[in-house]
């Protein structure tokens, strides 16, 4: 059982918090499960998973998604099931969105509890120059996680 504000938090991007609620450590495998308090401009660049089915659940906000070739904008609540290999990214176009990202099998949790910053550098504090694309596309790849950035 996980509350609010439980699990492992880090910053992320330009001033995100994200907290790993359950990992694949603690399913068995099955799945992980990370929870947003994302900021306006968040964003995952288009990419695609090879090893996991994704789930993307927003709680809150305005999060516009594309899957493919469609795009659409899920405001206050709603999901989206993001196979495998099938390109996807998004982009929080609120001041503040809430969103969960399932990954079945688990594993990709890993990516946001080590590619994220520790939160003593101040919740929510902007990350800024000191985050990059390039960055996470290098803990993806060390992590074995087979991402496709840029299809």
């Amino acid at each position: 059982m996980r509350r609010d504000g439980e699990g492992v938090s880090r910053l992320w991007g330009r001033g995100s918090l994200v907290t790993t609620k359950l990992s694949a450590k603690e399913t068995a495998g099955t799945l992980g499960i990370s929870h947003f308090e994302a900021i306006e401009g968040e964003r995952a660049p288009r990419h695609l998973h090879n090893l996991e089915d994704e789930i993307f659940i927003v709680e809150g906000g305005q999060v516009r998604l594309t899957v493919g070739e469609e795009t659409e904008t899920l405001s206050g609540s709603g999901l989206v099931f993001l196979p495998r290999g099938v390109p996807h990214s998004y982009v929080v176009e609120s001041p503040k969105a809430r969103f969960y990202v399932i990954t079945t099998p688990g594993g990709f949790e890993r990516f946001f509890s080590e590619a994220g910053y520790p939160t003593d550098l101040g919740n929510a504090a902007p990350v800024g120059d000191r985050w990059s694309v390039d960055r996470t596309q290098e803990f993806a790849h060390n992590l074995g996680l087979d991402l496709i950035w840029g299809v």
